[in-house]
């Protein structure tokens, strides 16, 4: 099918069929259908203390901690863990921040090292923060639901296809069990995104026909200094954790790590379903000495009903950096420009809303069902989630490869990022791959 003719293609497959054919599920994966709680009902919380423990406390790690704190005046922060020493001083300007809100009993659920997730989870918490290195989250996740908690995933939930289908199982589990699961896509929850795409879903701007999206920024995150700065006595891995961004094997490269944001938003537009091949490009503009991640991605996805969807990202100083939507439908358009949203038919503006990331709102969804004791789960139910990431891990080794990726393609992919993640520690030998190069770097 041409895709050209994705216009023709809207009277005879409607977009609501689509998505009911077409979500990541059963087919895509291989895996048995989500079973709802029947036998292992989800206990409500109800005015309790929630106690809650973070695994990884960087930045993302500190602001989940804040969001949930604010989201859930009932909730404590009751355990710290991470690889790192160094980050749990925080928990002092946590102690100030929020009076009253923190028990860690003297620091003696302070936890720090490789197996400090553990620690974290064992601790007593009902609700676990995962948001250390990515790479550990498919592990860190699956040992979370074996011990019953309600986890919080940050973005990026895996960083391959193992770790994903790993992932989903630990969701398909936890939704059993009647744990509750959220992610860290968090412009799924920014309110003025969530009035229009529900507007958008209601047929305001006709069928979608396309989307086009964008999500770039001015420079890489935590940029790795030359490697020849390493201290001389640091081991390798103990470097490649403190500059994890700049590592495809730890952070997923930029189109997982970063990008991710805007491909979740394309995925919305476009219902969620699972494209059927990409097709892409991309390259490392300004390359980092010693890292393997590229700084763009322009990726194009092709649909089973023969409808395409767009996605454009870099991390350039100095570079134009959009972030934003264009959804084409039947009858109108509808357009996310950074912080603004707009639904525009017959050329008018018929409606239009500012607004923030949902960093608060997700939390305050996620333990408002916990309280209620209603299942929430955003990888496998409510938003499938899990599509975003694995349309990321697809548009990245299109990328890579050059190649056209199709969907079965890459759900059979073997590629392991990191093997023997369980058993690593800081004299774990490291030695990042070679930087992708189209045409010539295989597919696996």
């Amino acid at each position: 099918m041409s895709e050209s003719s994705s216009s023709n293609q809207s009277s005879q497959l409607t977009r609501r069929h689509f998505i009911k054919n077409t979500s990541l599920g059963a087919a895509a994966l291989g895996l048995s259908p989500v079973v709802l709680p029947s036998a292992h009902a989800a206990k409500a919380a109800g005015n309790r203390k929630l106690k809650v423990g973070v695994v990884g406390l960087g930045g993302r790690g500190s602001g989940a901690v804040r969001d949930i704190l604010t989201a859930d005046p009932n909730t404590i922060l009751w355990a710290v863990g991470d690889i790192f020493e160094k980050p749990l001083q925080k928990v002092a300007k946590f102690e100030k921040k929020y009076s009253g809100r923190v028990d860690t009993d003297g620091g003696k659920r302070h936890f720090v090292g490789f197996d400090a997730y553990q620690k974290v989870i064992d601790s007593g918490v009902d609700i676990v923060l995962l948001t250390s290195t990515p790479a550990f989250r498919p592990l860190h996740f699956e040992a979370s639901v074996a011990a019953g908690k309600h986890t919080f995933l940050e973005k990026p939930i895996a960083l391959d296809i193992p770790g994903m289908k790993s992932v989903i199982e630990s969701a398909k589990k936890a939704q059993s069990n009647g744990q509750s699961v959220l992610t860290g896509l968090v412009w799924r929850y920014s309110p003025h995104l969530m009035e229009m795409h529900k507007r958008v879903q209601d047929g305001v701007i006709g069928e979608v026909l396309t989307t086009s999206s964008s999500y770039c920024g001015g420079g890489r995150p935590n940029k790795m200094p030359d490697i020849k700065y390493k201290p001389a006595k640091m081991p390798d891995m103990e470097w490649a954790q403190r500059y994890w961004q700049n590592y495809l094997e730890l952070g997923g490269d930029g189109a997982l790590e970063f990008m991710i944001h805007g491909m979740d938003r394309m995925s919305w537009a476009m219902g969620d379903g699972m494209p059927v091949k990409c097709y892409a490009n991309g390259a490392n503009i300004h390359p980092v000495k010693g890292a393997n991640a590229w700084d763009s991605f322009n990726l194009r996805y092709v649909y089973a009903d023969g409808r395409t969807a767009d996605f454009f990202g870099r991390q350039i100083p100095g570079s134009y950096a959009p972030s934003g939507d264009t959804i084409v439908g039947t009858k109108g358009q509808a357009f996310v420009s950074g912080s603004a949203a707009s639904i525009i038919v017959d050329g008018k503006t018929i409606w239009h809303k500012k607004g923030g990331l949902g960093y608060v709102n997700e939390h305050r969804i996620f333990t408002a069902h916990i309280r209620k004791g209603e299942v929430y789960n955003d990888v496998v139910d409510k938003h499938k989630l899990a599509t975003s990431h694995i349309i990321g891990i697809m548009g990245r080794t299109a990328a890579y490869t050059g190649k056209l990726i199709t969907d079965q393609q890459i759900m059979s992919s073997k590629d392991v990022l990191l093997a023997d993640i369980k058993n690593l520690n800081f004299d774990t030998p490291f030695k990042p791959r070679e930087s992708a190069v189209p045409g010539k770097t295989p597919f696996v």
